[in-house]
């Protein structure tokens, strides 16, 4: 598909682009709102009634700053910040695979506009951000949309990750680093040689860094590089005040932070991405050095177990699975991580089976490839895997449940599934299950209606809308 046009280089620069090109992308609310509860009810009503627009909270209770919510919550969005018009799921899988594989190095800048403002020592207060409290039983508020930024001690690669924040005082926060990212594996390096981890949290910028720089690569990889792919353009970088770390210089907000070494504290519980609480953990602590802003910064947040903050990670990890399938099965079409599944636990792959014992191969190379995935469905290329009907309807009449359906008991799965064996200890044992929804030798003909596909309803019926 081709670019309608460039894309913009930060985030107020797409706002407007929505705004002037797709205003039905966008709602601003003026009314005054809470933090606790207000925002993520708004949120939750819309998701509701099924609506997942861009909103602008203009007004947020105890804070200056406007919030930036649901940035990420549909595709059409995301396709719109590659430049793409809005289409098809499969054409912008293919756009984004595409540019990231063609990672673009930064530049580094001698400022920038996330430098108009800076403020170090006792100037510091996070608690000028409109930080929210999204679900009944949260322990406090959150930072939900930090880009968190370390540089490996060994190989001085950089590596980026979201990881909730928080707010522990106006210039301490708590963080929850999961053994299994690349972030934990960084600040552990630190940790063990008694020296405080630089963290430089980034907050507010183009969706199409956020979902370059979430990509889900090897620990070598630099994902500013992968970012700047899938912008297409070099992101500009400025030195940060107090910490060897460079940042985009056309950010909203950047929180210069180190680790405190071998300090923990009470951090959770938290409503978490499977749609319940993470418990309560002794976390790390990070202590902000400094905090740089835009003269009028946007505060961007996520809510966490919406398709606010699942969707972009089920785009990235149906690229990777999609890739990595392809080795073991060279016939694979296409993957996706459905809503159903929180964008995570469950994937559909389509394949163009030329023998039997395909879909199987293919459902085991995409459990290799994500620890998270617990159910992964295979079916033939003529299903649409980003129609969760179709999907049924393939499990409902092309499987034979104790022919085509495989199990791997006490596997590794995600360290937050509810339904994994002993997550207090850390064991997070899953069973995988495989489902060959493909048609098989003696499966019969399937009805058809010839000529279908080529009927124009608006030549038969006065304004018809698909």
């Amino acid at each position: 598909m081709t670019p309608i046009r460039t894309v913009t280089d930060d985030l107020r620069g797409f706002i407007e682009f929505l705004e002037e090109r797709h205003p039905e992308e966008v709602v601003r609310i003026r009314k005054e709102v809470d933090p606790e509860f207000g925002v993520s009810g708004i949120l939750d009503r819309l998701e509701k009634d099924d609506k997942f627009p861009l909103v602008i909270f203009e007004n947020i209770k105890g804070s200056s700053m406007p919030l930036i919510a649901n940035m990420h919550a549909s595709v059409s969005r995301l396709q719109l910040a590659l430049g793409m018009e809005k289409g098809s799921v499969k054409e912008f899988l293919e756009e984004f695979h595409r540019r990231e594989s063609n990672p673009i190095p930064p530049e580094i800048v001698d400022t920038g506009p996330v430098k108009e403002v800076i403020k170090t020592g006792e100037a510091v207060n996070i608690n000028e951000m409109p930080t929210c409290i999204y679900h009944e039983k949260d322990a406090g508020k959150y930072i939900t949309a930090g880009l968190c930024l370390t540089r490996d001690p060994d190989s001085g690669v950089d590596n980026i990750g979201v990881y909730r924040l928080m707010v522990k005082g106006r210039n301490r926060l708590g963080i929850q680093l999961s053994e299994t990212a690349h972030g934990h594996y960084i600040w552990k390096k630190f940790e063990n040689r008694g020296a405080p981890c630089p963290m430089a949290v980034i907050l507010g910028h183009h969706p199409a860094f956020f979902m370059g720089a979430l990509t889900y690569m090897p620990l070598e990889t630099d994902e500013i590089q992968i970012a700047g792919g899938i912008l297409q353009k070099p992101v500009q970088l400025v030195r940060c005040e107090t910490i060897p770390l460079n940042v985009p210089a056309d950010a909203e907000i950047i929180l210069e932070c180190e680790s405190l070494p071998h300090i923990r504290e009470e951090e959770a519980p938290f409503g978490e991405y499977p749609g319940t609480y993470g418990p309560m953990r002794m976390n790390p602590v990070l202590e902000v050095k400094a905090m740089t802003h835009r003269r009028d910064p946007l505060y961007q947040n996520a809510f966490v177990a919406h398709p606010d903050n699942l969707l972009v990670n089920g785009v990235i990890r149906a690229t990777v699975i999609e890739n990595n399938v392809k080795i073991a099965c060279p016939t694979v079409r296409m993957a996706h991580m459905p809503r159903a599944g929180r964008f995570r636990f469950m994937c559909y792959v389509a394949i163009e089976k030329m023998i039997e014992g395909e879909a199987k191969q293919a459902a085991m190379a995409a459990f290799v490839t994500d620890p998270h995935l617990k159910y992964v469905v295979v079916v033939d290329h003529d299903v649409d895997i980003t129609n969760d009907t179709e999907v049924l309807h393939a499990i409902a009449t092309r499987v034979r449940g104790d022919h085509d359906i495989f199990m791997v008991p006490y596997a590794k799965g995600s360290p937050l599934d509810p339904a994994s064996i002993d997550p207090q200890g850390g064991s997070h044992l899953v069973t995988k299950v495989g489902i060959d929804a493909t048609r098989k030798s003696n499966y019969p003909e399937e009805i058809s209606v010839p000529g279908s596909d080529k009927i124009n309803l608006k030549d038969y019926i006065e304004d018809y809308q698909p």
